[in-house]
């Protein structure tokens, strides 16, 4: 496997996924920057501290998650009363 910096940006430039992700990664950087006038400092938090912060991201993806699949089953639901 290449481990040349130039390789990984071409496999990046080739991957729509891996692009988006890249700029999602920036505008929260920039966002980020914006609000708090630095990124990620990790003298922010203790390890606990760290965790507990995890902890209510993926709470909060949780409940998007559970969000979507609501909307999504009521998209399913509703086409298929209109194919009736």
């Amino acid at each position: 496997m290449e481990c040349k910096p130039e390789y990984w940006m071409g496999e990046l430039n080739k991957n729509q996924i891996l692009r988006n992700v890249q700029n999602l990664l920036t505008e929260q950087t920039r966002k980020g920057i914006e609000k708090y006038g630095t990124t990620v400092n990790p003298a922010d938090y203790d390890f606990i501290g760290w965790l507990t912060h995890l902890q209510q991201e993926m709470v909060d993806a949780i409940v998007y998650c559970e969000t979507l699949k609501f909307k999504y089953a009521h998209l399913v639901a509703l086409e298929k009363t209109t194919k009736e």
